[in-house]
């Protein structure tokens, strides 16, 4: 049992592969989008939640977290990931060429305003991030990728059986956090069908049948209070459903956090 706890701590606190060396970016805020730019380090969910918590960061946010990271510590992207949901936080990831255009589509954060352009994706453990967005926004797919995780570094005296029993419980830590961020379980089996040394960029029929826009709970409270959210075109219910939005966050933020009014 404790070798097999051994494999699980390096599993949940190494990366997935294809991630760059250095950590994740300092985090900073765009016209109000939190960009979480870079490797997803270990700790780093503990950064994010320093800076969300400070009620001067989280004023100043729109509600968009903007993520560009080619992946890394699978703990700390799911910590963020039960974060964002609890917070009600929106996520958006780069997209690619338009067909017909030199740019990256109407994307708002585009790949020179980053540190590092090479972060322009959101794959491996972004992915998870990704996913927990109340609200998921990706104008074009090609950049929004995922494939099984591995482990970098075998402890010593690990036995294949015991990584195989790990590498299980990981899976299914995984299943629970999709049924819980509402992704379909296709995605799972997706993920484990995908060689670490490669990577499975979602279509977009796939994002736009199984990602796309606001999860149930919060469409359903939206539909409620402000009519359809398919209505993008009226400014009323537009401005309705930036209010509501406001409202939830705000009211999710003082219960993560306890504060009072």
């Amino acid at each position: 049992m404790r070798i097999i706890t051994t494999v699980l701590s390096l599993l949940f606190s190494g990366s997935l592969f294809l991630t760059p060396a250095a950590a994740m970016e300092n985090l900073r805020l765009l016209r109000g989008i939190l960009i979480l730019e870079g490797n997803v380090a270990p700790g780093d969910y503990a950064l994010f939640r320093q800076f969300v918590g400070d009620e001067s960061n989280f004023k100043k946010m729109n509600g968009n977290v903007f993520l560009a990271s080619r992946g890394g510590s699978v703990s700390d992207a799911l910590q963020i990931g039960y974060l964002i949901r609890r917070l009600r936080l929106g996520t958006d990831a780069p997209s690619s060429p338009a067909d017909s255009a030199k740019g990256f589509g109407n994307s708002f954060i585009r790949a020179g305003y980053l540190a590092n352009p090479e972060n322009y994706q959101c794959s491996s453990a972004c992915f998870l991030i990704f996913a927990a967005g109340v609200h998921r926004a990706l104008f074009r797919a090609g950049r929004l990728g995922i494939h099984s995780p591995k482990i970098e570094n075998k402890p010593i005296g690990v036995t294949e059986n015991e990584v195989s029993i790990g590498m299980a419980d990981m899976r299914s830590k995984l299943k629970l956090y999709f049924e819980e961020m509402n992704v379909p379980t296709k995605y799972l089996d997706l993920m484990f069908s995908v060689s670490p040394k490669e990577i499975r960029w979602l279509t977009q029929s796939e994002f736009e049948s199984d990602l796309k826009g606001y999860i149930p709970e919060v469409r359903a409270l939206l539909d409620a209070k402000c009519g359809s959210v398919v209505e993008t075109d009226s400014i009323e219910i537009s401005k309705c459903i930036e209010e509501v939005r406001a409202q939830l966050r705000i009211e999710a933020w003082r219960q993560v956090f306890h504060r009072a009014d």
